[in-house]
């Protein structure tokens, strides 16, 4: 249950911080989007599964750490360039579309990828600081 409340906390903020951000970058150049209501929908469907995702590495405890960062970038580049040539078929779309997708999707998953991570290993570190603590305890008492 921990692992559902995390996911849906991590989605919140996520998507909150894309959102303004582009709230903020919208205001300052003055550009208005004729789409405002779908790119948000849109923008929380990534973020749901880019978030899904990052989650999956508890699976790949074996593998990488590297391998597995590489490979959740390119599964969440993949399906994102996917929903597009699939939607280019109902819709029409920019002729910057793959590339305007690209960098909206690569900068803020590094750096929110990057977080994660950090955040990831400090827990890690946390843990076996006070699995060590733990250990201590124990060979005192029984001295």
């Amino acid at each position: 249950m921990k692992i559902v409340k995390d996911y849906a906390y991590s989605v919140c903020v996520v998507f909150t911080v894309l959102a303004l951000t582009k709230v903020l970058m919208e205001g300052i150049g003055g550009k208005s989007d004729p789409h405002y209501i779908m790119n948000f929908g849109v923008l929380f469907i990534i973020t749901c599964f880019a978030t899904f995702v990052l989650f999956m590495h508890r699976i790949f405890k074996k593998t990488p750490l590297l391998f597995v960062i590489i490979g959740q970038y390119v599964v969440v580049m993949g399906m994102v360039l996917l929903g597009i040539f699939v939607t280019s078929k109902f819709v029409e779309i920019s002729s910057n579309a793959y590339r305007d997708m690209f960098l909206q999707i690569t900068i803020p998953y590094i750096v929110l990828a990057g977080v994660y991570y950090i955040l990831y290993f400090k827990e890690i570190k946390k843990a076996n600081l006070n699995l060590n603590e733990i250990k201590k305890m124990g060979n005192i008492k029984e001295v």
